[in-house]
């Protein structure tokens, strides 16, 4: 698995896909950090991070669209996944090396909050609580983004597929109040990926939200994974 990760992570950065990403989250982020926080004269990272949620839903998919697509196009993913490795290692080390690309974007946003800590008064749980919710945000993202890759062979097709995906998750918080069932609406609500996230801004840690976003995670890194062991069987069957 580490192997595979390492050499995922050499990949995003000797391509353009890590520093694309990494782009492209840092000028969105510096935009409405700029925006709300320097124009609008607050001290909170609430801001930055909420608008973040709703416009990393556009960049997650081009962090993890040649992760399987490009393997299954090009046909290196019959070495790869036929090589002495246990298929559930290989997508583990393409998830945490994706994983890591984001974690250092959101690293480097750290500058923020040492401009806010320096001119402004806010409070440090409230951005741990945030920084943290916003990591383990990602982190479903990415799992979910890169179940997408697995569906097809096409990179912008595994990046639109990853973008509907994230949409339709975010579409159900906005749509569950409009549901009549109590019993439809607690399940659509459960299911609006965002809905937990307001939990971590109050700077309290609770389980709920935590195992919720880890399982959000670990369920479609597992269907990724039984994706590729399904059309795996079929060609040596």
């Amino acid at each position: 698995m580490w192997a595979i990760f390492k050499k995922e992570v050499s990949v995003f950065f000797l391509t353009p896909f890590g520093y694309i990403f990494i782009g492209m989250f840092l000028l969105l982020s510096g935009i409405v950090f700029s925006f709300y926080n320097l124009a609008g004269s607050r001290a909170d990272i609430l801001g930055m991070l909420g608008v973040m949620n709703f416009v990393s839903i556009v960049i997650f998919p081009v962090l993890t669209m040649k992760l399987l697509a490009e393997e299954k196009k090009m046909a290196t993913d019959q070495l790869l996944f036929t090589a002495p490795v246990k298929i559930s290692s290989i997508i583990l080390g393409k998830y945490l090396a994706a994983f890591f690309v984001f974690l250092v974007a959101l690293a480097a946003t750290g500058i923020f909050v040492v401009f806010i800590l320096i001119y402004g008064k806010t409070s440090t749980g409230a951005i741990v609580g945030s920084y943290l919710g916003f990591l383990l945000l990602g982190a479903a993202y990415i799992a979910i983004c890169l179940f997408a890759s697995s569906l097809t062979e096409n990179q912008v097709t595994s990046a639109l597929a990853g973008f509907g995906f994230l949409f339709g998750f975010m579409l159900m918080g906005l749509l569950s109040n409009s549901i009549p069932s109590e019993f439809l609406k607690g399940i659509v609500k459960w299911l609006s990926i965002l809905n937990k996230y307001e939990e971590f801004t109050n700077g309290i840690l609770k389980i709920s939200p935590l195992v919720y976003y880890l399982s959000f995670a670990f369920l479609f890194v597992f269907f990724t994974i039984r994706v590729v062991e399904n059309r795996q069987s079929k060609r040596e069957g």
